[in-house]
């Protein structure tokens, strides 16, 4: 509850927060309520705060008063101010405006003193173009009067003077008037442009349907119209060059051509100087080289005298190109000699040609740079020449020697170990009987047989040696016989032709004939002795065509060359440095027979064997030539770096090798399309599963009988054309395509029932009539079965053959006591054993004496 205050205390709060905002500090003040009986006094203390105010502002007023009085006079005086201040600005903005109107009236006056004096200038202007227009038609006028006077030079001076008068018009040169003149001077232009040309046409006379030109110096008009005026004239025109490009192709056309140029019926057109007139005439019966440039003097040195130099000099940068060309290409080029022959003839076309050159500089003229660059690579051009006709040679012979065929005879001596086949066996005869030991058990017999088998490649197809020169055979030859018999280092023959067969070739020389027939009696080991070398010379003959000696007499032929230009009387000649370059040619003549035999050896029915006999047959002929080479450059005179053993033996040792390469190739190729010829018609028995059932024991006896009279043709085929030995080699790695493919069948049949058992037999007998092929004499007269040398599979397949026909002892017999296991693994005797006979104890125990027993 507030206590109660008193009207005092409330009339001086209200009055402390009316007078200065300050509220009551005393807080029972602060929260006192304001009765109402309590208004009266607080109006009093309001009403006594008011009269208090009103008298302290009566008495401030009484002692301000004069000071206010001063205020009072000063505003009065500024008001004073403020209205002159405004009667000023008017005046000045009235005089402004009539300040307007006086530079409007300036400005008027002014534009109009510019008009006239623009007028008056104008005026001025125009008078002088008028007086221009007139000097300019009176100078036209006095062109026209001198042109139809025949005064051409004064008419052009007066045309020149007009020209620059129309320059000097300025913006009048786009009026009406200025467009009539010039008008009027284009007509004269174009009336001088004839009167010129009239000139130039009397002073120059060509006829070219008569082939004759007629030069003169001067003619006669209206007065005397000389050359030099002309020439003068058309130079002021601009028409001197188009005028000289129609005299340079009339000349050509009428003169130039005809002489150069043969025409149709192969001659060309002489010409005659008859005084001032160049008159052609009919066929020449000189065409040569010399004569021809001796017309070429006399055109240059006609023109030269009877035409001044400023048609001349102009008229020889068009002419003498022309003439150059057609120079080059008619006569320079065909004379250059396709062989050393006609150096001395070409060495004098040089000659004169460059004499040509020397008289068209002394004339001043110009365009003979194409002679002179012409005889600077005329070394280079003779070289080039000699390339294409050396290639042009090659490909018109190609196509006919390809057609004539001939036999060939390779010779090679080697080393031959004593038990080698070819060796002459007498000592081992007279040994026979003591290189045998009863004593000896079968395990150490299959051992030492096992040693004497000789695994290396068949180097009897001539051409499968390594790619050395002849020199280093005789080595090799020593070496090889060196090596240990089972060498499994030697390079597989059949591998590098991409035959791709997992057997080897068999050597011809060095294998020792397998026997797949049941022992009957204990075998005795071979006492082990020092082998015996002794020399051995192969011969072999083969066919090839007529390219591989024909290619040889060009590159012959070039080295032949290289020392000609070479020799004292060509040393100095201009072609003499160009006869390193020949060495190229050797390389290029191989490249294009590597790039066009399958096109010329296609029509052949053996084309890649032919390709492949051709091959060896150049590349022994290059490895001889080598060396041959190499024993004449000892003595030769010849500088080191142009000797054939030193420039064109790197050359061609790579090109040996190229055409070795090629020549696999092409046999590669051709074996492997008769390889897959063979195993197609093998794939038509499609296994023989089911041989036995009809009608599919049809088509597996076709298949058989298909397969061996393939091989049989393609045995006629290249018996004519490979060597004894490449072609047994070639016809067993067919056979052994032919007899994998039979082996694999059989060995995939899951099984083998008795009468296909039987069938299979047969079909084994058919095959085995192949080694027909391999029937070979020896040089007793005796034929030798050489099926088992050339096919490395043919053991396995006799041995295939008596496993479908024996039992199972007979089977186990030939793995453990015969050389089955060295012709087939474990598992693959297993998997015919499985197929062919049924579960019993029988069968499990010779499993497992298979297995046991196996040497892999």
């Amino acid at each position: 509850m507030s206590l109660q205050v008193s009207d005092d205390k409330l009339g001086d709060a209200i009055l402390q927060s009316v007078q200065h905002g300050v509220f009551p500090q005393d807080e029972h003040v602060a929260s006192a309520t304001v009765p109402p009986s309590a208004l009266p006094k607080l109006l009093e203390v309001v009403e006594r705060a008011r009269v208090d105010t009103q008298n302290e502002i009566r008495k401030v007023s009484r002692e301000a008063a004069p000071d206010v009085d001063g205020w009072i006079a000063q505003a009065r005086k500024l008001q004073d101010d403020i209205k002159r201040s405004q009667e000023t600005a008017k005046d000045i903005v009235q005089q402004a405006e009539a300040g307007k109107d006086n530079t409007a009236r300036v400005q008027d006056a002014a534009s109009k003193t510019s008009l006239l004096q623009s007028e008056i200038a104008y005026n001025e202007s125009l008078a002088q173009v008028l007086e221009q227009l007139r000097d300019i038609s009176a100078l036209l006028d006095s062109a026209r009067d001198a042109a139809v006077g025949g005064h051409v030079m004064y008419a052009l001076d007066r045309m020149e003077d007009a020209d620059e008068a129309f320059k000097k018009l300025g913006a009048f040169q786009t009026t009406r008037v200025v467009g009539v003149l010039k008008t009027k001077q284009e007509t004269l232009r174009k009336a001088v442009v004839e009167n010129i040309t009239e000139s130039w046409n009397g002073l120059i006379l060509i006829d070219v349907a008569n082939r004759k030109i007629s030069l003169r110096e001067s003619i006669e008009q209206e007065e005397v119209v000389e050359i030099h005026t002309v020439v003068e004239a058309l130079t002021r025109l601009n028409l001197l060059d188009s005028f000289l490009s129609r005299l340079s192709r009339d000349l050509d056309r009428s003169i130039i051509a005809p002489r150069l140029t043969t025409g149709t019926d192969s001659v060309v057109c002489g010409f005659e100087v008859r005084g001032d007139d160049l008159q052609g005439t009919g066929p020449m019966n000189d065409e040569g080289i010399k004569p021809t440039l001796q017309d070429i003097h006399i055109i240059a040195e006609y023109l030269s005298t009877r035409l001044p130099e400023a048609i001349a000099m102009p008229l020889s940068l068009k002419l003498v190109p022309v003439i150059a060309s057609r120079l080059i290409s008619n006569l320079l080029l065909p004379a250059v000699p396709v062989s050393t022959d006609g150096v001395h003839e070409f060495q004098e076309t040089l000659s004169y040609v460059l004499g040509l050159v020397e008289y068209l500089d002394e004339l001043g003229w110009s365009g003979q740079n194409r002679l002179t660059e012409w005889v600077d690579r005329s070394a280079e051009i003779w070289l080039a020449k000699q390339k294409e006709a050396a290639i042009g040679k090659v490909q018109i012979m190609f196509q006919k020697q390809v057609q004539e065929k001939t036999t060939v005879e390779r010779i090679e001596t080697q080393f031959i170990s004593k038990g080698d086949a070819l060796h002459d066996g007498q000592e081992e005869d007279n040994e026979w009987g003591a290189d045998w030991d009863e004593g000896e058990d079968p395990e150490k017999e299959a051992e030492m047989s096992k040693a004497l088998e000789v695994e290396e490649e068949d180097m009897s197809a001539w051409g499968m040696e390594d790619e050395e020169p002849a020199e280093e055979s005789k080595a090799q030859g020593e070496a090889h016989a060196t090596k240990q018999a089972d060498d499994e280092d030697a390079e597989d023959w059949g591998a590098e032709w991409g035959d791709g067969e997992d057997t080897k070739q068999v050597s011809a020389l060095d294998v020792v004939t397998k026997s797949p027939e049941r022992p009957r009696t204990n075998r005795k080991s071979v006492s082990q002795k020092p082998p015996k070398e002794q020399e051995v010379t192969l011969r072999e003959t083969y066919t090839v065509t007529a390219i591989p000696d024909s290619i040889m007499e060009i590159i012959i032929q070039v080295v032949a060359d290289v020392e000609t230009l070479n020799s004292p009387d060509l040393v100095r000649s201009a072609i003499a440095p160009a006869s390193g370059g020949l060495y190229t040619i050797p390389s290029l003549l191989l490249a294009m027979y590597r790039a066009t035999a399958a096109i010329h050896y296609s029509k052949d029915i053996a084309g890649n064997m032919l390709i492949y006999n051709d091959c060896q047959r150049l590349s022994d002929r290059l490895r001889i030539f080598m060396q041959e080479q190499a024993e004449k450059d000892t003595a030769s005179n010849l500088p080191e770096l142009l000797r054939p053993s030193v420039r064109l033996k790197p050359r061609l040792d790579a090109d040996i090798k190229t055409i070795d390469g090629f020549g696999k190739r092409a046999y590669g190729r051709e074996m492997e399309s008769q390889r897959q010829i063979v195993r197609d018609h093998l794939e038509d028995a499609q296994g023989f599963q089911g041989c036995t059932n009809a009608p599919f024991s049809t088509v597996c006896d076709d298949a058989i009988a298909t397969t061996i009279d393939r091989i049989g043709d393609v045995k006629r085929q290249w018996q004519p054309i490979l060597s004894h030995s490449a072609l047994l080699q070639s016809l067993g790695s067919l056979v052994s395509t032919a007899l994998t493919k039979f082996v694999n069948d059989i060995e995939d049949m899951p099984d083998i029932a008795e009468d296909e058992s039987r069938k299979l037999y047969s079909y084994c007998n058919s095959l085995t009539t192949l080694s027909q092929h391999f029937q070979t004499p020896n040089d007793a007269g005796e034929t030798r079965d050489m099926s088992g040398i050339y096919t490395p599979n043919w053991f396995k397949f006799q041995y295939l053959s008596d496993i479908l026909d024996g039992s199972l002892a007979d089977i186990k017999y030939f793995w453990t006591e015969s050389e089955l296991k060295l012709e087939m693994e474990a598992e693959e005797v297993v998997g015919l054993i499985e197929a062919l006979f049924a579960p019993s104890e029988h069968r499990r125990k010779a499993i497992a004496e298979i297995r046991r027993t196996s040497m892999r």
